[in-house]
């Protein structure tokens, strides 16, 4: 187990698709209030995004931490696993990047888990690298505690993270213990700006400018906006009244539709008092101007 005495936290990613992962990462490296004990990525091709996080690693200085390349197949589903990250033309060519393949990422999880015992784990992506981790050693990883990005909370609508294996979602949320949610309802009021984007990325900054070549090309391809979900985690890790989270146990719908990969939390149509089993918690409400302060602060 490290000495170091920051709060020790384990980064699940999807880098390379939407910019907000990258976003995270780096307000993660550059905060002291944090030990990253280790990476891993998933979704589709994680060997290139673990790529890409070691490139972002080595240009914030932090070459020692981890990084494994996690299950890129769903449970069920079967996407196009050779199918490159969005943004991994920004990868910069001509360097050899060590990708941690002594495990896979379930078993990587859990030894940081296993080392960690107050460790909390940073879900900014599907669950499928906690579902299995919770399947081959349920009692240490129900020690953990993890938030997430995904789900939405005020209405029956799916969310990426989610969508992308439910099954995944279903298990982590049947086993886990402590597990705070951050749904789209949320994230989506973390909007950024093309201004306030501008005044992240300075002309001189070439780290920053290299991130800002990964959101033109995220929204060259997408066409969406820039909206920085995952970071929130982040700054809640780092300010925890930027929200307000509300207790409740919820799981996922699996079949359906218009509804498989939905949320759905515990209610009764009879009484206003629920008795809440878990510690789940999910997040109903944000303080946008307290976020960005945060991320103008961490984001360099």
């Amino acid at each position: 187990m490290s000495n170091n005495t920051g709060k020790r936290i384990l980064i699940d990613t999807d880098l390379g698709d939407d910019i907000d992962d990258a976003a995270a990462l780096i307000m993660a490296m550059n905060s002291t209030e944090f030990e990253i004990v280790g990476i891993t990525t998933v979704y589709q091709n994680t060997y290139k995004r673990a790529e890409m996080v070691l490139d972002l690693c080595e240009q914030y200085e932090k070459k020692e931490i981890e990084v494994c390349a996690g299950y890129g197949i769903p449970l069920i589903e079967r996407p196009d696993y050779e199918e490159d990250p969005i943004q991994y033309e920004i990868l910069r060519k001509g360097r050899k990047y060590p990708v941690y393949q002594e495990m896979n990422g379930a078993e990587f999880i859990i030894q940081k888990a296993k080392e960690n015992p107050d460790l909390t784990i940073v879900e900014m992506g599907a669950m499928t690298n906690l579902a299995k981790a919770f399947y081959e050693a349920p009692d240490i990883m129900k020690q953990t505690n993890i938030i997430a990005m995904g789900g939405v909370f005020s209405s029956s609508s799916p969310e990426w993270n989610i969508r992308c294996d439910p099954e995944a979602a279903r298990i982590v949320m049947d086993y886990a213990e402590h597990l705070t949610m951050f749904g789209l309802d949320v994230t989506k009021y973390c909007r950024i700006s093309e201004e306030f984007l501008e005044k992240l990325c300075p002309p001189g900054n070439e780290r920053m400018q290299y991130y800002k070549r990964g959101t033109e090309i995220f929204k060259e391809k997408t066409g969406y906006p820039i909206t920085f979900h995952d970071a929130l985690l982040i700054a809640y890790l780092l300010d925890p009244t930027v929200v307000n989270l509300r207790q409740n146990d919820f799981n996922v719908e699996l079949s359906g539709v218009n509804t498989r990969g939905a949320i759905v939390y515990k209610t009764n149509a009879y009484d206003i008092h629920v008795e809440v089993e878990k510690d789940f918690k999910y997040a109903e409400w944000i303080d946008v101007e307290k976020f960005r302060s945060i991320v103008k602060e961490r984001i360099y």
